[in-house]
């Protein structure tokens, strides 16, 4: 059994994009080792943790990020409803307002952000 095959490829792709975005901070900064990368993840992204954290794990080996730690800061979907302008946490996916049935407007939950990149 292979890598691919354990994990979700979705994740897998991701975590490579977060790695070639840490290493070109660290090429930027003239750095030789990464430490951490801290990332915003919202509950909408649609990302495994696990297997993002599996796939960064495999991915990082005998590269400068060998060792680096992925921080990852959850972000709860918050929608404000567009007729009584009421916010809410997001529950289940319902888009409608609990108190006066409007239109839940979404505010957070979707990002996907690389927000630090720590390098020595």
């Amino acid at each position: 059994m292979n890598f691919l095959e354990v994990i979700d490829l979705h994740e897998a792709t991701l975590a490579e994009n977060i790695l070639e975005i840490a290493f070109e901070t660290a090429e930027k900064n003239h750095a030789e080792k990464i430490l951490a990368i801290g990332l915003t993840l919202g509950e909408m992204a649609g990302v495994e943790i696990e297997a993002l954290n599996l796939s960064f794990d495999v991915l990082k080996k005998n590269t400068p990020a060998d060792g680096a730690e992925l921080k990852i800061k959850r972000v709860p979907i918050m929608a404000t409803c567009n007729k009584c302008g009421k916010n809410f946490r997001l529950e289940n996916y319902n888009f409608f307002c609990p108190e006066c049935d409007g239109i839940l407007i979404l505010k957070s939950g979707r990002e996907l952000l690389v927000e630090f990149v720590d390098c020595e």
